[in-house]
């Protein structure tokens, strides 16, 4: 009965010490999907946080870095909505009042979010920080006035 009590207590133990990694997050504040490049200890990770929302990874402690891009799989999504979206305005005659107000807002929308993204491409930027076993780190990612990437480890 000792031998089980003992057994039980060494699970415990590695199950707080594997669950007590640090974690670094990225924050995506940017109207576009970026890729986020996290590397520490000699590990590499790549997260993908959809705008407004965020991503994390256990890291090792020590330092890290964290180098953004924009998502190039997006504008793909975002070329091949656009063009759906002129082929159904183009198409306008089977279209409700409200349908066409509805394509129209879509086109306008599509429209803003690839130039975010044309504005963002090639300026991938980066940042460094470090975490400890008493805390992770954040890293935000918005976008600037020139509309480049702006990434800051906090």
């Amino acid at each position: 009965m000792r031998r089980v009590g003992w057994v039980a207590m060494g699970l415990i133990l590695v199950v707080l010490l594997v669950g007590c990694a640090p974690v670094v997050t990225i924050q995506n504040n940017t109207q576009i999907p970026v890729r986020a490049f996290l590397s520490s200890g000699g590990r590499s990770e790549v997260l993908s946080p959809s705008p407004g929302e965020s991503s994390s990874a256990e890291v090792t402690e020590g330092p890290y870095r964290v180098t953004v891009v924009p998502d190039l799989e997006w504008i793909d999504y975002a070329k091949a909505t656009r063009s759906y979206l002129n082929e159904r305005l183009a198409d306008s005659d089977n279209l409700t009042g409200q349908q066409l107000l509805d394509v129209i807002r879509r086109l306008k929308d599509i429209a803003q979010r690839i130039q975010q993204f044309e504005n963002a491409a090639g300026t991938g930027s980066g940042c460094r920080g470090a975490v400890s076993s008493e805390g992770g780190g954040l890293v935000a990612v918005s976008t600037a006035a020139d509309g480049s990437l702006v990434v800051s480890c906090q």
